[in-house]
This record gives C-alpha cells, sequence and structure tokens, in this order.
C-alpha cells in the first residue's frame, strides 16, 4: 500500500468519525456534546485554548504538506 493511499485512508476514518460525532450529538443530545459547545469548552479555558491552536496548526501542516 503506498503511503498516500494511507494517509487518504486515515484521513477519511477521521471526518467519517466527525460526522457521527456531530450527527449522535444532534440526535441523542446526552450521549455527545455538541460541536459548538466543545470548542466553547475548549477556547475559555487558557491551557485547552493552546491545545486548540496546536491542533489547527497541525491539521493545517499535514492538509498543506501532502
Amino acid at each position: 500500500m503506498i503511503a498516500s493511499a494511507l494517509s487518504y485512508a486515515v484521513w477519511g476514518l477521521i471526518l467519517v468519525g466527525l460526522f457521527w460525532v456531530c450527527a449522535a450529538s444532534l440526535r441523542h443530545p446526552p450521549l455527545a456534546a455538541r460541536p459548538r459547545a466543545v470548542l466553547t469548552r475548549l477556547s475559555t479555558q487558557p491551557v485547552l485554548r493552546v491545545c486548540l491552536v496546536l491542533t489547527f496548526m497541525w491539521l493545517g501542516w499535514h492538509l498543506f504538506a501532502r
């Protein structure tokens, strides 16, 4: 298996997982928090804000440097 196919498979799994969590949060609110609530909580606490920024930086780099 070539590296790019493996990379696309991993990104596909991440995307499917994200959609599943979003759908679960809308259908069954006690099962999962809504994405807006998660981002609000991450952005209001200083340490978690750093983690959020690092995550966006990591995603940006990996989407740019394929």
